[in-house]
């Protein structure tokens, strides 16, 4: 809102930064100097003096004593020289401590010239100026309206200043917003219907951009039946019709009527006019904005409230601005408070180590996703988070962090649990290849002994037994080897 008010604003205003040069310069300035943002941005201010020298003395006397303040020859982009009275202040940064300049001037030739100026273009004027400092305030919007266009509709003549908009389809007119004078009869509230493949000329003429003026005068005399018909309707001997622009489409249009046939509209007022419409665009733009914000916030809200993980947003100052209810309920588990957004996150969380700081400095620092695996303890519980943060840029800086946390305590111990019985099963393993070994070694001592006894009968017993219990330990080994690779399968993919 306060670009909105400097650029709109009939006061030339530049800022400059503490190496004496331009960051900023408004339409109005550029308009005086007939430069281009870009030639400017980033040049000496003394460049918009006559002389150098002069420029740097107003520029050293401002910085000394804070202000300074008089008419100077200035010298514009084609080198022509002109009058200009300038004000300079300096304004400390709160957070750096630096020193900046704020420089507004006016033209001192328009300023003389403005005494000659009529009473009413003097008083549209002063209407005009004073409409961006009532849009401050998105809430009261609309009272806004109603106020500028009667400051308007006084100070130009009119009868009525009222404020129209079309519907999507083009097929409706309906005002809005209106101020007429006592004898009028009100139209606000009221409503037009139209046919899209039959539009009023008018209508037409305002849906393509155009500023339609109905006056016998513009017309030459012959009204068309749609324009004698609006004129009746309004009870007006005139009325111009300023196109009102949402996003770059027309969307309605603030009229004048005027009922007294000798008065008329003349360029310098409808050049007024237009920029107090393009005033009433621009708050209507931003409210618009705003509603689609919070309507699309409301939409996140809902889709976060849907995720089971818990999702916070932080700003770089790490203020909660936005939780989900995953969040919200595992506070109020661990006993922790519930309102949370607007607080510090450390607050909220005085769990949290200092080393989490120091991971939101990094991704604020680097601009990169970060993810992270650390156990917390909060009172007599120990919980594992995995986390990761992901920085949110706002005009190439990171100005908020996502971050979404999972609590895998349960997944942990549900690990550890598995790890111990993996390691189990593998000294289990051991142990039987072991006994097999064990198993093997004695049967080589008996099928020895056999050998050197003089039965054979006996020595054949013997040894069909030893067989017999090698096969079987054969079977052992191969379904040894099976669970072998079952163990390894169940590692791999469990």
């Amino acid at each position: 809102m306060l670009e909105q008010v400097i650029e709109t604003s009939l006061c030339g205003t530049c800022i400059v930064d503490q190496g004496g040069r331009i960051a900023f310069a408004n339409a109005s300035l550029l308009a005086m100097w007939r430069y281009a943002l870009c030639e400017v941005v980033g040049k000496p201010v003394p460049l918009l003096w006559l002389s150098p020298e002069e420029g740097r003395d107003c520029i050293d006397c401002a910085l000394s004593s804070g202000r300074w303040s008089g008419t100077v020859a200035a010298r514009r982009r084609d080198s022509s020289p002109f009058d200009v009275r300038i004000s300079i202040n300096s304004v400390r940064e709160p957070v750096t401590a630096d020193t900046w300049l704020l420089l507004s001037c006016i033209d001192a030739g328009v300023q003389c010239r403005a005494e000659d100026t009529p009473r009413s273009r003097r008083s549209l004027e002063r209407a005009v100026a004073a409409m961006p400092a009532r849009f401050v305030d998105h809430a009261q919007i609309d009272p806004a309206i109603d106020e500028s266009l009667e400051d308007l509709g006084r100070a130009c003549g009119v009868c009525r200043a009222y404020l129209s908009l079309f519907n999507d389809p083009r097929t409706l007119l309906g005002t809005t917003h209106e101020w007429c004078r006592p004898e009028q009869n009100p139209r606000r509230g009221k409503s037009r219907e139209f046919l899209t493949g039959d539009l009023p000329r008018w209508v037409a003429r305002i849906l393509e951009g155009e500023t339609v003026l109905v006056d016998r005068a513009s017309g030459k005399g012959r009204l068309h039946r749609e324009e004698r018909e609006f004129l009746k309707r309004h009870g007006a001997t005139a009325a111009l019709m300023i196109p009102l622009r949402l996003n770059g489409a027309v969307v309605g249009f603030v009229g004048f009527d005027l009922d007294i046939e000798e008065n008329r509209f003349v360029d310098e007022d409808v050049a007024l006019l237009s920029a107090a419409v393009h005033i009433i665009a621009g708050a209507l733009d931003r409210k618009q904005s705003e509603y689609l914000f919070r309507e699309s916030e409301g939409l996140y809200q809902i889709v976060l409230d849907a995720i089971t993980d818990t999702v916070t947003v932080v700003d770089t100052r790490l203020t909660l601005l936005l939780a989900n209810d995953a969040f919200i309920a595992w506070c109020e588990d661990l006993g922790l408070e519930t309102n949370v957004v607007g607080k510090d996150l450390f607050a909220v969380l005085p769990f949290l180590p200092s080393t989490t700081r120091q991971l939101y400095e990094r991704v604020v620092r680097t601009g990169r996703p970060l993810t992270s695996e650390r156990s917390l303890r909060c009172g007599d519980q120990t919980v594992v988070l995995r986390e990761m943060r992901i920085p949110i840029f706002e005009r190439g800086k990171v100005e908020r962090i996502v971050t979404v946390s999972r609590d895998i305590t349960a997944q942990r111990e549900v690990e550890d649990l598995k790890s111990k019985a993996y390691a189990q099963i593998e000294r289990n393993m051991e142990q039987f290849a072991l006994l097999a070994d064990h198993i093997r070694n004695p049967l080589q001592a008996i099928m020895g002994r056999a050998e050197l006894l003089d039965d054979a009968t006996t020595r054949e017993q013997i040894r069909q037994q030893v067989q017999r219990i090698n096969g079987i330990i054969d079977q052992l080994d191969g379904r040894w080897a099976e669970s072998r690779k079952l163990s390894m399968f169940w590692r791999k993919y469990s």
